[in-house]
């Protein structure tokens, strides 16, 4: 009898979780869980912006993604809609200067099914990998990247490359089921724990900006916002494990007292 394990027997990974960003239209908002219960991704997420999920209208678009739209949860900004997770990538259209890995989302969806087994084991449907969708017209801004790991773009064409707001989710979803579809085993022991949650990547990073505020770092306040998400996304490059983080506390509280 050939021996088991759990490269053989891999556990499934765990699948997306959808945040759209202050949607505007319902309809869009009924669409993107049709798309999501298409798929089998049943975690949506919206920061509240002019679109409502529950409205009349929002109910008759999700024609046979109700079971989505029933479950989705609302939050006023993305650092809480992603509060509970340890990845965070999103969708865009745009050239960023933030420097965060690009992927498409053949290759992100594939990177997703292949996580470890050390991250598979501790997993829950709603703590592994969430993906913004920035709003219909303005997409996502900087601010709102401030707690993303890596872009995620589809290859569509130079002269009209932003896609509708449910075909993004469509798509990403249907390279989900691919790239599951097709799942090789996980490589054992790639990571031996598991990543900081976003809300304590979230709490060091407002520790931070006062810390840099206290010493003068910010000459141009106009420039804060856009120079907080260029730190954020070198420390979400980093992946930074639960054990990494209280050093990280302890540098900025030691630097504190030495300018005391």
């Amino acid at each position: 009898m050939a021996p088991t394990s759990q490269a053989q027997n891999p556990r499934p990974p765990a699948p997306p979780v959808v945040v759209l960003v202050q949607p505007q239209l319902d309809e869009n908002i009924g669409m993107c869980a049709r798309a999501m219960a298409n798929c089998g991704l049943k975690d949506l997420r919206v920061v509240l912006g002019k679109g409502r999920p529950q409205s009349e209208r929002a109910r008759a678009a999700a024609a046979g993604g109700e079971s989505v739209l029933e479950r989705v949860a609302t939050f006023s900004t993305v650092a809480e809609a992603v509060a509970d997770c340890r990845r965070v990538w999103a969708t865009t259209a745009r050239q960023r200067d933030l420097q965060l890995p690009v992927l498409t989302a053949e290759a992100a969806m594939q990177e997703l099914a292949r996580r470890p087994a050390a991250d598979a084991a501790e997993r829950t449907e709603r703590t592994e990998l969430a993906v913004l969708f920035g709003a219909e017209a303005s997409g996502l801004s900087n601010s709102d990247l401030r707690l993303v790991d890596h872009l995620i773009r589809f290859p569509t064409a130079a002269e009209c490359a932003s896609l509708n707001l449910s075909q993004a989710v469509l798509l990403l979803g249907w390279e989900w089921q691919r790239a599951v579809a097709a799942m090789v085993p996980w490589a054992a022991g790639e990571r031996s724990e598991p990543l900081v949650e976003k809300a304590d990547l979230e709490k060091w990073l407002q520790r931070l900006e006062a810390a840099l505020e206290d010493g003068g770092f910010f000459p141009a306040p106009s420039r804060r916002a856009d120079t907080m998400a260029r730190l954020a996304a070198i420390f979400s490059r980093a992946e930074l494990t639960a054990s990494e983080l209280p050093l990280l506390h302890g540098v900025i509280t030691a630097l504190s007292r030495g300018e005391r």
